[in-house]
């Protein structure tokens, strides 16, 4: 009996040292998020709010008169209103998904209990980033979603509007979606994290600069340049994609001013208006940097883990 409780026992201890620490610090936080209710229904209630919005945005195209409204689900559509739409409301959002990955230990008083136990720093906030960061980027599914169902229930309601062109939907959503859902992500978790007594200050801060950067710039660099472009450099790492995309669709612009003329009858403005609407957009000067933004922001939180202190003589404020 004696000689089969210590194997039994010699047989548990080395299982219990392989269980690496990340693992289960992202299982404790994915239980917590599955657990939830509240959580999931603001999810459900944020995709119903993306529905609405991309009803809004989305302009009927006319089946037998040219109208050369453009559908809000085409890439053209999709450059006027993703940035300053749908993916302004999802990156407004993202600090309150992240900023309190650690700091919600200090506001519950559990905080000193769960660093007595063996979990060492680095895995603490690793593992509290990336379940963060997987929500986060669930929510960017959710827009991507709510863009393709919008856009094919108006297609199926009026054949003549545009069908969603998924390869180009897909293009501008890794292209401007990802990259800013893992920016905002990684600033605010890592911001809250360093500074945890200001963890409300960092959101509204958080909140109100990317409004500001989405909103406020592009009417600014509108009324600054006209119809002449901005800087490449400034389209090419603007974070919110709203330069990128105010220089991107003179593309559109351009392709429709150069196939249009006087003598172009209505049914010919339309074909060569839809054809224009689903061009594949010039996305090389801002693709590469937008995915580099993005990279880079994962050493905001490496520097959040080395800079981790593991017991704080502070108080959740």
């Amino acid at each position: 009996m004696t000689t089969t409780a210590l194997t039994t026992s010699q047989e548990v201890t080395p299982t219990i040292q392989r269980t690496n620490p990340l693992l289960s610090v992202m299982t404790w936080e994915l239980r917590r998020f599955s657990s939830n209710r509240i959580f999931w229904f603001q999810v459900l209630g944020f995709f119903c709010f993306l529905l609405l919005v991309q009803f809004i945005f989305n302009s009927e195209v006319a089946n037998r008169a040219f109208s050369g409204s453009v559908a809000a689900s085409s890439p053209w559509g999709l450059l006027q209103q993703l940035p300053f739409g749908s993916l302004m409301l999802l990156c407004m959002l993202l600090p309150f998904v992240n900023a309190d990955g650690v700091t919600r230990d200090l506001t519950r008083r559990t905080h000193e209990l769960l660093m007595t136990t063996a979990v060492p720093n680095w895995a603490y906030v690793w593992g509290r980033y990336l379940v963060s960061l997987l929500m986060s980027l669930g929510l960017a599914i959710v827009v991507l979603a709510a863009i393709l169902v919008v856009g094919w229930i108006r297609h199926l309601a009026d054949s003549g509007y545009p069908a969603p062109e998924i390869g180009v939907v897909l293009l501008l959503w890794v292209g401007m979606v990802i990259p800013a859902t893992a920016l905002i992500s990684s600033l605010s978790f890592a911001l809250g994290t360093i500074f945890p007594r200001q963890s409300t200050l960092i959101k509204v801060i958080l909140l109100l600069g990317w409004f500001f950067e989405a909103s406020i710039i592009p009417v600014a660099l509108n009324l600054t340049y006209g119809q002449s472009l901005p800087p490449s450099w400034l389209s090419a790492w603007d974070p919110t994609s709203s330069i990128s995309a105010f220089a991107t669709l003179h593309q559109y612009q351009t392709a429709w001013m150069n196939q249009i003329g006087p003598t172009t009858g209505a049914a010919q403005a339309q074909h060569i208006f839809i054809t224009v609407e689903n061009t594949v957009p010039n996305v090389s000067n801002w693709f590469v940097p937008h995915l580099f933004l993005a990279v880079l922001s994962l050493l905001l939180v490496a520097l959040a883990a080395l800079t981790f202190q593991r017991f704080r003589n502070v108080r959740a404020g």
